[in-house]
């Protein structure tokens, strides 16, 4: 099946070598963590995972056209 990836702010480095639309081809039953860990995505990182707008665990199973975006977390006042 296929899903969309999106890292971004220093997670961008390991999307990096998909093509610029995300396109990524996973087999179903796929979780969150198996696509971060195909991405070679450290399970230490803290990040925030974002699919199709919403917040979703590591261990979410993804459909087809999903959109899965990763970013570490937001600081700043």
């Amino acid at each position: 099946m296929n899903i969309k990836v999106k890292g971004y702010a220093n997670m961008r480095k390991y999307t990096a070598h998909l093509p610029s639309d995300g396109d990524m081809e996973i087999p179903e039953g796929t979780k969150v963590c198996d696509v971060l860990k195909q991405l070679k995505v450290p399970p230490e990182l803290k990040k925030l995972i974002i699919v199709n707008g919403h917040h979703k665990p590591p261990h979410h199973i993804l459909k087809p056209g999903d959109l899965l975006v990763f970013f570490p977390p937001l600081e700043g006042g």
